[in-house]
C-alpha cells in the first residue's frame, strides 16, 4: 500500500522536526507539530497549557501517584482523557492523508494503519548537543542537560501511555541516525523510498 502517512519519533537534538519539515515541503504534505496542541486544545475545550503541560507534569504525577497512589485518580482521569482526545485527533487527521506528524506518540496510535510510514531519529550526544547549543544559544554542557531532561521526559510520557519502549525498532518502520546519515540525506532516503 501506498504510504501517505509519516510519523516521527526523535531523540531530542537528533533533528526529527527539521527533517518532517523539510519532508512536507518537498512532498507538498500537511505538517502537524506544535500545531497539535492549539487543535487538541480546542477540540477538549482545555488551555493550551494544559495540554502542552500533560507529559512534562507526567514525571511528577508519576512519582506522586507511587507515593500517595490514593489521591492520584484525578490526574489519572485528565492525563487518560487528554491522551485519549490526542490519539482520536490524529487518526482524525491521518484519515485525510498526506501529512507529516511528529511526536505524540503517533506512531502508536496509527500502530495499524497500512498508510503510515514510521520513522524514529538517532543520533550520538556529540552531535545533538553540537545542534541544541547552537539553535538555542547556550553551552555545549547545557545543551547536554537539556538533552538528559528532555529524552528522559519523552520515555517516561510514550512508555507510560502506550506500554511499549520508547524508541525500540519493532515500533517503527525505519530507524535512522543522523549523526551519520546527515539531515539532509535523511530527507533525500526518506523521499526515495516513498517512491
Amino acid at each position: 500500500m501506498e504510504k501517505t502517512i509519516i510519523t516521527i519519533g526523535r531523540e531530542y537534538g537528533s533533528g526529527g522536526r527539521e527533517i518532517g519539515e523539510k519532508l512536507a515541503q518537498r512532498l507538498g504534505w500537511k505538517f502537524y507539530d506544535r500545531e497539535l496542541i492549539a487543535e487538541i486544545a480546542d477540540k477538549t475545550m482545555m488551555p493550551e497549557t494544559i495540554i502542552a503541560d500533560t507529559d512534562e507534569k507526567l514525571l511528577r504525577r508519576n512519582i506522586f501517584r507511587e507515593i500517595f497512589p490514593i489521591f492520584a485518580n484525578d490526574a489519572q482521569d485528565q492525563d487518560k482523557f487528554i491522551f485519549d482526545q490526542q490519539g482520536k485527533f490524529i487518526v482524525e487527521l491521518a484519515e485525510k492523508g498526506n501529512c507529516i506528524i511528529i511526536g505524540r506518540r503517533a506512531d502508536y496510535y496509527l500502530r495499524d494503519n497500512p498508510a503510515a510510514l514510521h520513522l524514529y531519529f538517532y543520533a550520538d550526544l556529540d552531535f545533538r548537543a553540537r545542534r541544541i547549543a547552537e539553535a538555542e544559544h547556550c553551552s555545549v554542557e547545557e545543551a547536554r542537560e537539556k538533552i538528559a531532561v528532555t529524552d528522559k521526559r519523552r520515555k517516561t510520557s510514550y512508555e507510560y501511555t502506550t506500554g511499549r519502549s520508547w524508541g525500540d525498532m519493532h515500533n517503527y518502520d525505519r530507524l535512522i541516525c543522523t549523526s551519520t546519515l546527515g539531515i539532509d540525506k535523511a530527507v533525500d532516503e526518506i523521499v526515495c523510498l516513498l517512491q
